[in-house]
């Protein structure tokens, strides 16, 4: 028996068809019927016409083998082994094997998908993308954002994806407006993103939708302008009949001694950082002017001041708690853009950088102010129950004192509240002449400023001056 394949090496397009014609001879003395099949991956995609010869001595004859590999994942690119197997019915033992190759040719066919195409929200949406990767090779993809919506930013945490063939791979993205719609009906933002192959393939482009509602509802709007409407009604209302009753208060004559407890009383609380070093002010000669050297004195029973309070007696009065505010913000100057921690990990030591504006909680802060001017940093991007975290000055891991991350406190909010903060966790704040909302964040320990390098930097240290704007920040930016 003699076997011979024509070609023995073959190429295919998958979806068509490569053919093969298998020549068989018997060289034997008898008549002999040969059966034929196809072995290895190939053979899954094989059919034989016919499969079985039969052959007088010395005869020759010939079938067509016909390959017809999908379009699919299925049928991998490159060169794939097979062999044709020839059995005789008569004689068994003599069963033989011819080889060949079939090369299939390599194709692309990416798809993507959003998931959904249309979100909502009022600060951020979260979206997948879906790529498939239906090609019969592995194959890389890059995905960016081509909007050219300035009032929405798109953050993409995998830019860059790999897929095996018949692989699926999936990618999570968020949208982000500008700025926040307090009142008003929804805004409908359009985005655009492109899913480019390395390889073949041409670029696809998605395009989704993301509803921004408004903070809050129309009906309060109506109720709030319908109370501003009333208030500005009751205060014209209130100052139109205010005149004509301080004129006639004015008009009564008042003795002197009756009028000085009156204005001690109205007189605003001194501020805690001058009370422990000035004595109160007293009443007769402070408040009440001292009458003409030609009048005659009041008399004695009438005129007689209250005694000041005992000063040596009294215990000093304990320091006001402090205030802290929070904050959706706090904005630098140069980069006009927020503080931001990094990629919202809160984690001891995770550093503070500058990120475009976008009033997640990983740029709303609480600041709190004490009375002796200080002021500590609390940041709002995790519950209480992941632990409380300040700014800070890192000393630990920066030997130069330039590096500024977050760090726990003393005792969570109680230890804010008794300012046990220590002096690397403390600022101060010195305003900008001629700058009423920003101002320079001098730290207590190190003695220099918070300054921001730019864009998508980490903020660091650097010796205090009002005149660089990069540290100049407003702690309750909009």
């Amino acid at each position: 028996m003699w076997v011979d394949l024509n070609p023995v090496t073959a190429d295919v397009e998958p979806g068509a068809e490569a053919a093969v014609t298998i020549t068989v001879r018997n060289t034997g003395d008898i008549v002999e019927e040969y059966h034929l099949q196809a072995t290895g991956d190939p053979g899954q995609w094989a059919a034989i016409e016919p499969q079985t010869l039969r052959l007088y001595p010395g005869t020759t004859g010939t079938a067509q083998l016909t390959f017809t590999p999908p379009r699919s994942a299925e049928a991998q690119a490159g060169p794939q082994p097979y062999a044709v197997k020839v059995t005789p019915r008569e004689d068994r033992e003599n069963t033989h094997a011819i080889e060949g190759t079939l090369r299939v040719a390599e194709f692309a066919d990416l798809r993507a998908e959003l998931l959904p195409t249309q979100t909502r929200g009022w600060h951020r949406g979260r979206v997948k993308l879906a790529v498939d990767n239906y090609s019969n090779v592995v194959t890389s993809a890059a995905v960016a954002s081509t909007s050219t919506n300035s009032n929405l930013q798109v953050d993409i945490r995998t830019p860059a994806l790999r897929l095996q063939p018949g692989r699926a791979q999936f990618t999570k993205f968020t949208v982000r407006p500008g700025r926040l719609l307090w009142f008003g009906v929804k805004a409908k933002h359009q985005y655009n993103l492109t899913v480019t192959p390395s390889g073949l393939g041409q670029p696809i482009s998605l395009q989704g939708t993301y509803m921004q509602s408004a903070l809050l509802p129309r009906w309060l709007q109506r109720l709030l302008m319908f109370l501003s409407a009333a208030a500005v009604a009751i205060l014209a209302l209130w100052f139109g009949i205010h005149p004509s009753f301080a004129t006639s208060a004015q008009a009564s004559p008042q003795p002197v001694a009756a009028t000085a407890p009156t204005v001690i009383v109205m007189q605003p609380t001194p501020p805690p950082s001058s009370s422990s070093s000035s004595p109160p002010p007293k009443p007769t000669t402070s408040q009440a002017p001292p009458p003409p050297s030609s009048a005659a004195p009041p008399p004695a029973s009438t005129s007689k001041p209250a005694p000041p309070p005992p000063a040596s007696t009294s215990k000093p009065a304990p320091p006001p708690p402090p205030v802290h505010t929070k904050t959706t913000n706090i904005l630098n100057y140069a980069a006009n853009a927020s503080v931001d921690l990094n990629m919202d990990k809160f984690n001891d030591g995770q550093q503070v950088d500058i990120w475009p504006t976008n009033h997640t909680p990983a740029q709303t802060w609480t600041i709190w102010q004490y009375a002796d001017g200080s002021i500590v940093i609390q940041s709002n991007d995790q519950p209480e129950s992941a632990g409380t975290k300040v700014l800070q000055v890192d000393q630990n891991n920066d030997p130069n004192n330039t590096d500024v991350d977050i760090s726990d406190d003393w005792n969570f909010v109680a230890g804010l509240q008794a300012h046990l903060t220590v002096d690397f966790q403390q600022w101060t704040l010195t305003s900008i002449p001629g700058n009423t909302n920003y101002g320079v964040l001098k730290n207590k320990k190190t003695g220099t400023c918070l300054s921001s390098p730019g864009v998508k930097q980490w903020l660091t240290m650097a010796p205090c001056n009002t005149g660089d704007q990069s540290q100049w920040f407003w702690l309750f930016g909009v």
